[in-house]
């Protein structure tokens, strides 16, 4: 599973199709993307492009809808100059950085040690002086190591952050885009400024859970052989492999069986808090610049 541009996404061959996750206020975006990816991933998909993570808020009485994209560094530039095209989008004053000391829960990684009790088999030579020979006897015995993990979750920490309005009013926490690129891309992944526009029922989510993220997924094991070689190598292949058949046992369980690549992928587990995901990024007690 890859994070990448829609150029290289669709060079793959793969026939795209829309994943939409909501989400409701007090939350990370770490974790929100990382569940994304993963449920993109339990679905069958290869490739992710086109990934847009949107909040609403409520502007003098109206919902206005605030979209960021998350995309590889090379093309930050394009997605701004879209963003700016004259009449496709409003700025609204709401839209200006701020910056505010909160206490909240940050999804961070650290490295941790714990013991692990395995069995183990020794061989003891003992001598026989009757026959003057020595022979192996096969033994077991129970021996404690100590091993070293990436354990990740949500930390409470107060500091001083950087970020919008709209961000602070739906107490979301923007992502740290450097722990997913370690996971799903070769990218540098940035985000992108947010382009903000009243909301319509075209465009809007429930208004239960009006903020989501969103986009194309290329790639479905609806409409593939999940035994198919993957092209990204054994390693991908092999945790695709399992997300997928973790779902199918999941569904078979409960008698469902999805109708579309969409219902596929929402009906996949969320990320828990204790997963690897790599090599943590050092904490800062100052959060971007205003993205």
């Amino acid at each position: 599973m890859t994070l990448t541009t829609k150029e290289e996404a669709a060079a793959s061959g793969f026939k795209p199709w829309k994943l939409a996750v909501a989400f409701g206020a007090q939350q990370d975006g770490t974790q929100l993307l990382l569940d994304f990816m993963k449920r993109a991933e339990a679905a069958g998909g290869r490739y992710v492009s086109d990934v847009h993570i949107v909040l609403v808020s409520d502007q003098d009485g109206e919902p206005v809808e605030c979209r960021t994209e998350i995309v590889p560094e090379s093309s930050v530039e394009i997605g701004r100059t879209l963003q700016s095209t004259p009449g496709r989008t409003e700025m609204r004053h709401h839209m200006v950085p701020v910056t505010k000391t909160v206490f909240e829960n940050q999804f961070q990684c650290r490295s941790v040690t714990e013991p692990r009790t395995v069995s183990e088999t020794y061989y003891d030579h003992q001598y026989d002086a009757s026959s003057k020979t020595t022979r192996s006897v096969p033994r077991t015995r129970m021996v404690t190591r100590f091993e070293s993990r990436q354990k990740c979750g949500l930390v409470p920490m107060m500091r001083t952050v950087t970020r919008f309005e709209y961000q602070f009013r739906s107490e979301y926490i923007p992502p740290r885009l450097e722990l997913v690129s370690r996971q799903y891309t070769r990218w540098s992944l940035k985000e992108t400024l947010p382009a903000c526009a009243p909301s319509s029922p075209q465009t809007g989510a429930s208004p239960s859970m009006p903020h989501r993220i969103e986009g194309e997924v290329y790639g479905c094991s609806l409409e593939q052989s999940p035994d198919e070689p993957s092209q990204e190598g054994a390693d991908s292949e092999s945790r695709g492999l399992k997300l997928r058949g973790q779902y199918r046992q999941s569904a078979m369980a409960k008698g469902l069986v999805p109708a579309s690549c969409q219902e596929l992928a929402l009906q996949a587990l969320p990320v828990r808090g204790d997963e690897e995901i790599g090599q943590a990024a050092s904490t800062t007690e100052v959060e971007g610049e205003g993205r």
